[in-house]
């Protein structure tokens, strides 16, 4: 009785290690799929709106003559793509949800051909990959060599669009863009930044004479998940460092998020500040200064993830030590 009493409480201890190792891809395949997703269109919302509705469903944003911010507004996550023209060519930052079709939006803004590149490979970035005249990724050893012919299928823990049932995609990948790179649109040049933190082939781009980076799911206002399959907080203090000695203080970070409601509906724009505040979270963090803060939205289980204060904007929402790393 008592070997078969020690075997159990061995069994239960290796289960949970297993469970707090493997955190991050336990809590997609359970808590979001059960607790955390919604995949309905939403009402109409009623607060106020930065810019003009196309379809009853996206909202056009000008932010300069050259730069267009494309919200989906009724999308649960409140998704923000970006389109960035030149004289020649014109870039989407981000590829839209899939809920709606972002193509005639794009199309009804400009006739120049149009490359796609998508933030991260979530699912919620990724609708339109293949639609355009050109898609292109951030360049990744990993990535090219999964390519077949051209065609890359993005994995399960990649593309976690099993939250939402949805099949992981497979397209066509025409350009490789390298970290430190310049694109140049005609008149226009943009500058291509590996920004992990969020995944591994996060990217963002950054306009150096417009005062603009496009940042994705880096930083946005809310609640930064930091916590999922292939997040890093070590990458995350890398990212935020690399981001302060590069752009200049006066640049505005267009995000992929916009702020919860009863915020008005525009554009999610941070600045440099925010990011000084995530790179004093991080260090506090590392030197275990920084207490966990109780959330209404994560209260789970054997204290995973966990959320820490970064501003009054901002919170990190991280995994274990062990596995968030």
């Amino acid at each position: 009785m008592r070997i078969s009493l020690a075997a159990a409480a061995l069994l239960g201890v290796l289960i949970l290690a297993t469970a707090a190792a493997f955190a991050p891809y336990l809590y997609p395949e359970y808590e979001l799929r059960v607790h955390g997703m919604e995949t309905a269109v939403l009402p109409r919302p009623q607060q106020p709106v930065g810019g003009r509705w196309f379809d009853d469903y996206f909202v056009i944003e000008d932010v300069d003559a050259r730069t267009y911010a494309i919200g989906e507004p009724r999308y649960y996550q409140g998704n923000y793509s970006y389109l960035l023209l030149g004289d020649r060519r014109a870039i989407l930052f981000d590829a839209g949800t899939g809920t709606r079709d972002i193509v005639p939006v794009v199309r009804s803004l400009t006739p120049l051909p149009v490359t796609v590149i998508p933030s991260h490979l979530h699912f919620d970035h990724v609708g339109a990959l293949g639609r355009f005249d050109r898609t292109a990724l951030l360049a990744d050893p990993q990535l090219e060599a999964r390519a077949s012919s051209g065609f890359l299928t993005l994995g399960r823990y990649e593309f976690l669009g099993f939250v939402e049932n949805l099949p992981a995609p497979t397209f066509r990948v025409d350009e490789w863009w390298a970290s430190g790179s310049s694109v140049d649109l005609g008149g226009r040049h943009v500058l291509v930044l590996g920004t992990p933190g969020h995944t591994p082939t996060s990217v963002s781009l950054y306009d150096p004479e417009a005062h603009e980076a496009f940042v994705g799911d880096f930083v946005y206002p809310g609640d930064l998940y930091a916590f999922l399959p292939g997040a890093s907080r070590s990458a995350y203090l890398s990212t935020t460092r690399k981001l302060l000695g590069l752009l200049d203080p006066r640049t505005r970070l267009f995000t992929a998020h916009m702020a919860d409601p009863p915020a008005p509906i525009r554009a999610p724009v941070l600045a440099v500040d925010d990011l000084r505040a995530l790179e004093a979270a991080l260090v506090s963090l590392d030197h275990g200064t920084l207490a966990v803060e109780p959330h209404a939205e994560f209260p789970r289980a054997f204290g995973f993830p966990r959320v820490f204060h970064v501003s009054q904007t901002l919170k990190l929402v991280t995994g274990f030590s062990w596995n968030n790393r």
